[in-house]
């Protein structure tokens, strides 16, 4: 009899288990889409700012008239580094559940963290264009835009880090479809060649990740 409970016990801590490896699984799905949703958001409901090479007049007469949407802008990527800062952390633990791993995913969540450095840097620089529109030289507006411009554009060595070591993570544990991993390797290799491309390619990444992260999270089984 005491056989019999034990078995049943471990059955059901197993089952436990796999309930709570599911939920982590959608919520990290599910986070994976918010942020691209949040990302297309400020692609398309916001202002583009000027080029880099930009005229202290040009930056000045764009800030006067977009204070609403460079505020906007600020505040959708400071919405995308907090779903992007809680997604990772917890992707960890689906790229990498055993040991297995763990140290790559953990090497691919600093380089998260290091491209979400990178747009609260993106959203502060928006938000003072925006707060000094009216009030500050033309100059100091350009520096802003410059900055702005080209932290956004240098955000692919951060990106190839995150992508790399997760992908490596994957092949090491197999958690995920090896096809996947190949596919973030390839993207960051891309994303360090061509540092423009950072942003883009983690909301490609992530797109992918959260649709097999979906998709292969398993049924809810009910027990009797």
């Amino acid at each position: 009899m005491a056989h019999v409970d034990l078995a049943l016990d471990g059955r059901t801590n197993l089952e436990g288990e796999g309930k709570r490896d599911d939920r982590l699984r959608r919520w990290v799905g599910v986070g994976g889409l918010a942020f691209v949703v949040v990302l297309l958001a400020t692609v398309f409901a916001t202002p583009n700012g000027p080029d880099a090479t930009a005229s202290a007049a040009k930056v000045a007469t764009f800030a006067h008239h977009n204070r609403g949407g460079l505020y906007l802008s600020a505040y959708l990527i400071s919405l995308a580094v907090l779903i992007t800062g809680a997604l990772l952390w917890y992707l960890r633990d689906v790229v990498a559940p055993d040991d297995a791993g763990r140290r790559l995913a953990n090497l691919g969540f600093a380089g998260g963290l290091l491209f979400l450095v990178g747009g609260l840097f993106s959203a502060g620089a928006s938000f003072a264009m925006a707060d000094v529109a009216n009030h500050a030289e033309p100059s100091v507006l350009q520096t802003l835009n410059i900055f702005s411009q080209d932290v956004a554009d240098m955000a692919g060595g951060a990106t190839a880090l995150l992508l790399g070591a997760t992908s490596l993570a994957i092949l090491r544990s197999r958690a995920l479809p090896s096809w996947l991993a190949y596919v973030g390797l390839v993207l960051a290799i891309a994303s360090f060649a061509i540092p423009m491309l950072g942003l883009p390619i983690v909301g490609l990444w992530l797109l992918l990740t959260s649709v097999v992260v979906l998709v292969t999270s398993r049924k809810p089984r009910i027990t009797t």
